[in-house]
């Protein structure tokens, strides 16, 4: 019985080995767009992060994604079917809980043929914030959209200025 009990114990302390709280998955992201009426919508990604933390004020949570694009992006030529591949990225196994995409300053519309300067504070600073609460296995990749709203999410201020209040659905697949 003795030895029976120490296989099990040997067995159940190898299984729980094999475990890999260490392990790591994929996280794949794209961009598309729903079409506008603008000439261009143009947004300036230079970053994405996501949060493993349950405390999302805690900045140790937070992990820089290695961008496969990066830079100035016309929203408008994602329309339809198209996308574009943001982040391939492998990243720990466990649970991510939020999303944050960093824009840069040069935002822009393009209207009538006029290149104008798009306000975006919040996108600047803190980042566009997602709620994914998305679960990552080893060895599998966990595949998500962003689609970003450009019709929706371009606002006229009324004095000939225009502002980003990004409106973008999650779709994970």
């Amino acid at each position: 019985m003795k030895k029976i009990f120490l296989t099990l114990f040997a067995f159940s302390a190898l299984l729980l080995g094999c475990n890999d709280e260490n392990g790591s998955g994929t996280l794949k992201v794209s961009l598309t767009d729903a079409p506008g009426d603008y000439e261009a919508v143009l947004i300036d990604l230079q970053g994405l992060k996501i949060n493993a933390s349950n405390d999302t004020s805690d900045i140790s949570g937070w992990k820089d994604l290695a961008l496969d694009t990066m830079g100035q992006i016309d929203l408008l030529t994602l329309v339809g079917d198209s996308s574009i591949l943001l982040t391939e990225d492998e990243i720990p196994v466990g649970r991510i809980n939020q999303m944050r995409m960093i824009l840069g300053s040069n935002n822009q519309i393009v209207l009538a043929g006029d290149t104008l300067d798009l306000e975006t504070p919040s996108a600047q600073q803190s980042g566009l914030k997602f709620n994914i609460h998305a679960d990552i296995a080893e060895g599998e990749t966990f595949e998500m959209t962003l689609d970003f709203d450009a019709e929706k999410s371009v606002v006229n201020k009324g004095n000939g200025s225009y502002s980003l209040k990004p409106v973008i659905t999650v779709i994970t697949e």
